[in-house]
């Protein structure tokens, strides 16, 4: 009990924190002419401030670094009496304080190419985008976070490498929708949040509690009808803090006496993943560049079938709740159970799939 009001009180601050960040990063954007114009594939019909991930950023970080520096205190009464035991644990944070300040580096320096791209638009080389993405991978490596089932270190590097890149840009493209790319992270990090829980990793689940508080905090201006996005800058940032939280979890050891925990992360994030993968193959289908937006995305689908944009974003939220909850029994699962888990995520994944190329027939009046 004493652990729940720990992870909460983390929560609620980040989320109080962040939410009060968001009208100073609506004024930044405005005052640097950071606007989401309307468009023939925009619901919004006024320039919508597109810097939020700032909030979602310094709200995160903040906490996290606030959190660090006041743990001495935190110890002490009259907060030692409310937390009771619950703090005893991050005693032993010196322990990991080189991963997180991996993870923190990383997390600035994609945060940064983001604004930049916000700021600069065309401007900006997407060459140097993508570098910047893979630097930042290379400083989560070098921090020791990484792949470790693999028998050759250097594929472990490689396979970091594509993870990082991979999940970031994912939850960029998955930015297409009124709260749609934060809320999906949301709802991954709470699966990934009670999973650590229950492994006794309390140090990563106040980590993933100040994410997801950051989250929340941001999506109350998100969520549709949205009066500001996230920009580049907050959905790349949330892609590397969720590929980053990903390699932290306990799956990434016990890949040692089987694969099957490997799948863990593949199935809590298969909705970005698989809106990504197909968007790619239908761009590079018709000749066009992968970073190129257009209306192919499984959300926009949804809508075309009939669907609101609120049911469409909140049947996405559903999905990644499912596919995360089969995905976190996996690690002990018995090989009948990680069949089942694995039929049920096929289940899901293949509706999904078949309702993005159902196309709505045109109603014929008598």
């Amino acid at each position: 009990m004493r652990h729940a009001t720990l992870f909460i009180s983390v929560t609620v601050v980040a989320a109080v924190v962040t939410a009060a960040l968001v009208p100073a990063s609506m004024w930044i954007a405005r005052r640097l002419g950071v606007l989401d114009q309307p468009g023939h594939r925009k619901i919004h019909a006024e320039p919508t401030p597109r810097l939020g991930g700032i909030a979602v950023f310094c709200g995160f970080l903040g906490v996290v670094l606030g959190g660090l520096a006041l743990m001495p205190v935190l110890g002490q009464p009259p907060l030692s009496a409310l937390f009771g035991g619950a703090l005893a644990p991050l005693q032993e944070a010196y322990r990991v304080q080189g991963k997180l300040l991996a993870i923190v580096a990383g997390g600035v320096i994609v945060f940064a190419v983001g604004l930049l791209d916000d700021v600069l638009g065309e401007r900006f080389p997407v060459g140097v985008k993508a570098g910047g993405q893979v630097l930042a991978a290379l400083v989560l490596v070098a921090g020791g976070v990484g792949v470790t089932f693999l028998p050759w270190e250097p594929l472990n590097i490689a396979v970091t490498l594509l993870w990082v890149v991979g999940i970031t840009n994912a939850f960029n493209l998955l930015d297409n929708m009124d709260g749609l790319s934060a809320g999906v992270a949301m709802v991954a990090a709470a699966v990934l949040m009670m999973n650590a829980w229950s492994m006794g990793q309390v140090f990563i689940a106040l980590l993933l509690s100040a994410f997801i508080g950051a989250l929340l905090g941001f999506l109350v201006f998100n969520f549709n009808p949205a009066r500001v996005f996230l920009g580049d800058c907050g959905s790349l940032f949330i892609g590397y803090a969720m590929a980053s939280a990903m390699l932290l979890e306990r799956y990434v050891v016990d890949a040692e006496r089987s694969l099957f925990p490997v799948l863990m992360p593949v199935l809590v994030l298969a909705v970005p993943i698989m809106d990504t993968t197909t968007v790619v193959v239908i761009r590079l289908r018709e000749g066009r560049p992968v970073y190129v937006g257009d209306a192919n995305h499984l959300s926009h689908r949804l809508v075309q079938m009939g669907m609101s944009r609120r049911g469409a974003v909140l049947v996405l939220y559903l999905a990644t709740l499912c596919l995360g909850i089969g995905a976190k029994f996996l690690p002990d699962a018995t090989p009948f159970e990680i069949a089942l888990i694995l039929l049920q995520a096929g289940g899901i994944v293949a509706l999904l799939l078949a309702l993005m190329y159902m196309r709505r027939e045109p109603e014929v009046s008598a």
